[in-house]
């Protein structure tokens, strides 16, 4: 039984799956895993005949605790102020914060007139994620969280017993759960409630509550409804599942902890809203070279330039090949995408062939960027993605003209996924110039000079390699592989002890570096002669 079956195990025919993002700057690409998941457990469900929704929230009521990376010091009168008060980064489309990097992160952008969504395609487009979206400022304005905010007022005694209990902290006797926005300056996040009459709360700008932001000292008394503030998140929490009813909700390891966010809503659920708790899954961070990442600091590769640089099947595949409760640290170099690519399509032609078990087949289904209708036909050929990204680098090499010479006229599945991986070599020698360098092959004078600085024992290998290439009587990888090794023997080199010696060689040549794609996949992709034009 997969994740995904045990979190669907006891869901009835209608399943409501939700998660949500506080739009407080830049995606960072550790923000789509939470999506993936639940797009993912949307998918299999619907694909079990299940009425599946997934909704997805922008959480714009949360107050702006920290300068976004990049906005400069003007960004500090807004400190406190909720996030859809706050005005859009420079630069940036949107008529707020949030809707300026909520519509960066999924594609959708909420008209300001009526809070209608603009289908623009964006990444959630991309990647095959179907959501219904919501906006938490909408959902407060419109009243129908009233009667939660009510009952939560009156069993305000209750949340500070759980507060205490389960996460050891303590409230004064007169805090309610609530955070006004302050009438003369229009913060939320420095306010203190406290006072329920049934229609209004007192409240205080208090300028010393928080270290980030500080309140304009105001006193006055508001209806805590129809927009006027929100709930602490805690309670707001598990004031979405009762509001939605919702089934399954996963999120990042740091609330599932014992004592932490997740613990603490469902009590509130449990015991103040009389409403079910949905089934938990929590996952791991998804972090780039072991880098955690945060938005607001902008720390990371968005997630908008991930999605533009990777196949939207790979990346998916990436995300939800492993288990929610394990991290994923991905390196994003030449050998971790080349190997990415390798068992993509290794899984992609076993589920093609019908040759795939449960958890393999099932990988395939929620790695589609599409969730109806039958997937692309699984490529036949098996370019290597290190090999694409030398050809594209090189102004006077046709990357569709090799690969017909080598393979004959390319099918349509074939064509297309070649050009999604050179789509990916482009970009990745955009976003990383460092790597994509050391796959650049050499100019004939730079491959001459670089042999000039070789020993003797390595010229005499290339020498006889050119000579053992020249007489082979196919130009495939495999053979080629193979006669670098007899021509390595050939000159009085091991290649179970010296093969750095011999490879170092070859890389030196063409790529002008000690390491390189796969000789045999390469020098095929080549042929045969600009090969042997190369290694002379």
């Amino acid at each position: 039984m997969t994740w995904i079956d045990k979190a669907l195990e006891s869901c009835s025919s209608q399943v409501v799956i939700n998660d949500s993002k506080t739009p407080s700057g830049r995606a960072h690409v550790g923000s789509l895993r939470g999506v993936l998941i639940h797009d993912a457990l949307a998918r299999v469900a619907r694909e079990r005949g299940l009425d599946a929704t997934f909704m997805y929230g922008c959480d714009d009521m949360d107050a702006v605790d920290e300068i976004p990376h990049g906005t400069g010091e003007q960004f500090v009168e807004h400190l406190g102020k909720p996030l859809w008060a706050a005005p859009a980064p420079e630069g940036l489309r949107g008529d707020s914060m949030a809707e300026a990097y909520f519509g960066e992160f999924t594609g959708k952008w909420f008209d300001a007139a009526d809070s209608q969504v603009d289908d623009t395609p964006g990444p959630f487009d991309t990647l095959g994620v179907e959501a219904e979206f919501y906006r938490m400022s909408d959902v407060y304005l419109s009243g129908r969280l009233d009667g939660v905010i009510d009952t939560f007022l009156r069993a305000a005694a209750d949340a500070r017993q759980i507060y205490l209990r389960l996460s050891g902290a303590e409230r004064s006797d007169d805090w309610l759960p609530f955070q006004p926005i302050c009438e003369r300056c229009g913060r939320i996040g420095t306010t203190y409630a406290s006072d329920y009459d049934g229609k209004t709360v007192a409240y205080e700008c208090r300028p010393d509550l928080v270290t980030w932001a500080e309140g304009c000292g105001h006193r006055g008394r508001i209806s805590p409804f129809g927009g006027n503030g929100k709930l602490p998140w805690k309670l707001e929490w598990a004031a979405k599942w009762k509001l939605f009813g919702v089934s399954v909700e996963g999120a990042g390891k740091d609330h599932m902890a014992a004592s932490g966010s997740h613990e603490v809503s469902s009590a509130l659920a449990r015991q103040v809203l009389r409403c079910p708790v949905p089934v938990a899954v929590p996952y791991e961070f998804f972090t780039l070279g072991g880098a955690k990442m945060s938005s607001s600091r902008g720390i990371g590769m968005t997630s908008s330039d991930l999605v533009e640089m990777l196949p939207p099947e790979l990346l998916r595949y990436l995300v939800l090949r492993t288990q929610p409760r394990r991290s994923i640290n991905f390196d994003l170099d030449v050998p971790s995408l080349t190997k990415a690519f390798v068992e993509y399509e290794r899984l992609w032609r076993s589920a093609a062939d019908g040759n795939a078990s449960e958890k393999p087949q099932q990988d395939f289904l929620v790695s589609q960027a599409q969730s109806r209708g039958s997937a692309l036909t699984a490529p036949t050929i098996d370019t290597r993605f290190d090999v694409v990204l030398s050809v594209t680098q090189q102004p006077h090499m046709d990357l569709f003209g090799y690969a017909n010479s080598r393979h004959g006229e390319l099918s349509e599945a074939d064509a297309d996924w070649l050009a999604r991986k050179e789509r990916t070599a482009r970009e990745f020698t955009r976003v990383r110039p460092d790597l994509a360098d050391k796959f650049r092959l050499l100019d004939f004078t730079e491959a001459a000079e670089q042999r000039s600085k070789l020993d003797e024992r390595q010229r005499d290998f290339l020498e006889r390699f050119a000579q053992r290439l020249n007489e082979l009587p196919a130009w495939e990888a495999r053979d080629i592989q193979d006669t670098v090794f007899d021509s390595a023997r050939d000159v009085g080199i091991d290649p179970s002890t010296d093969a750095p010696v011999v490879f170092e060689a070859l890389y030196k040549v063409i790529f002008g570096s000690e390491t390189g794609p796969r000789a045999g996949s390469l020098l095929e992709f080549l042929g045969k002669h600009e090969t042997l034009t190369r290694l002379g």
